[in-house]
Formats: C-alpha cells, sequence, structure tokens
C-alpha cells in the first residue's frame, strides 16, 4: 500500500506535558507531534495521531495521545513542501510508539516501522480549537489539556512517500477455518 506521511513536532511547556502523560511513562522532550497518513495516493487524510516522546518499559518511543480517522473540524494543520531534503533528528532514538490496547484494557507497543525512502522538510502550521466536550471516550479532559498547551515553537516538519507491506489478516483467517 502506498502511504504519504505528513509529520510535525512542536515544542510545548514540559512541566504541562510531565504531569499529563499517565504513570510508568518518563517524558523525554517537551515535544509533541502530529502524525498524518493518507493512503493509495490520496490526499484526503486517512489516519492521524498525536504522540509525545516517551521512555517506559526499557523502551523509547511515541506515547499515542489521541487518534482520529479523518481530520477534525477543530484541527487547523497545513504542510507546505519547501524541496529540500531533510528529517526527524531523533528518528534514531525511536523504539517504536505505545498505544492504548481497548483489547487488553493497557497500553501495548508497537515496534518502529523502518522508513528508508527520502524526507523532504515541511513548512507548517498549527493552531486548535478547543475540541467540543465528549469529543473523546475514555479520557476527554485529558486529551483536552494536551491539546490547550499552547505551540511553544514549530521544531519542524517533513513529508515522506513510501509502500507499507500489510498483512492479509482476513486471508490468513479464511485459510485457517478451512482446515
Amino acid at each position: 500500500m502506498k502511504v504519504k506521511q505528513y509529520v510535525m513536532a512542536y515544542r510545548a511547556d514540559e512541566n504541562e506535558i510531565k504531569k499529563l502523560i499517565p504513570a510508568g511513562f518518563i517524558s523525554l522532550r517537551p515535544v509533541l507531534r502530529i502524525n498524518v497518513e493518507c493512503f493509495d495516493g490520496d490526499d484526503d487524510w486517512g489516519y492521524i495521531e498525536f504522540n509525545t516522546p516517551v521512555e517506559a518499559e526499557g523502551k523509547r518511543g511515541w506515547l499515542n495521545i489521541a487518534s482520529w480517522l479523518e481530520k477534525p473540524d477543530y484541527m487547523h494543520l497545513q504542510f507546505t513542501p519547501t524541496g529540500k531534503p531533510g528529517g526527524c533528528p531523533h528518528e534514531e532514538d525511536n523504539d517504536g510508539c505505545f498505544y492504548w490496547d481497548y483489547n487488553v484494557g493497557r497500553y501495548g507497543f508497537l515496534e518502529a516501522e523502518e522508513i528508508t525512502e527520502n524526507k523532504e522538510y515541511a513548512d507548517c502550521t498549527l493552531s486548535w480549537d478547543l475540541p467540543p466536550a465528549n469529543a473523546f471516550y475514555d479520557d476527554d479532559e485529558r486529551i483536552r489539556r494536551f491539546i490547550k498547551l499552547p505551540v511553544e515553537e514549530i521544531l519542524g516538519a517533513y513529508i515522506v512517500e513510501f509502500d507499507r507491506e500489510i498483512e492479509d489478516v482476513f486471508a490468513e483467517e479464511a485459510e485457517a477455518s478451512e482446515e
């Protein structure tokens, strides 16, 4: 599957970030990041993650704060490619992503995806409106507090296109049921 990924990071108040991350996680930097993915050549935003860098369980990576299947009305985010090659200075310091696994009621971990394609720096702007109450399910107020943290400085943004191998889970399940 062809993926076009837009990534931006911005500085926010470190003390406030530390107050908002769950127990068991250590904040690594005063950074919040948005990762947007478009699929199969479509420029419609298909999946969006909101993260902060953390350490837990002997791993360093991104703690998923919230995710969306389409761009929410209260997120105002725009990328403009610059034509200059570039990427994230902390890529080597990333084991993967911690995410809330609703199936087991705790955080899971997904190992970092290796992306070897060239990245292109982008200019980026971001602002938030306060999301409506109950915009999120279980952790509404904490996520709203993250979003309310002012953007102190855009630290960087890039765009990259790559192919992602997707396992065909349904085909595997069909084969298993035939046996």
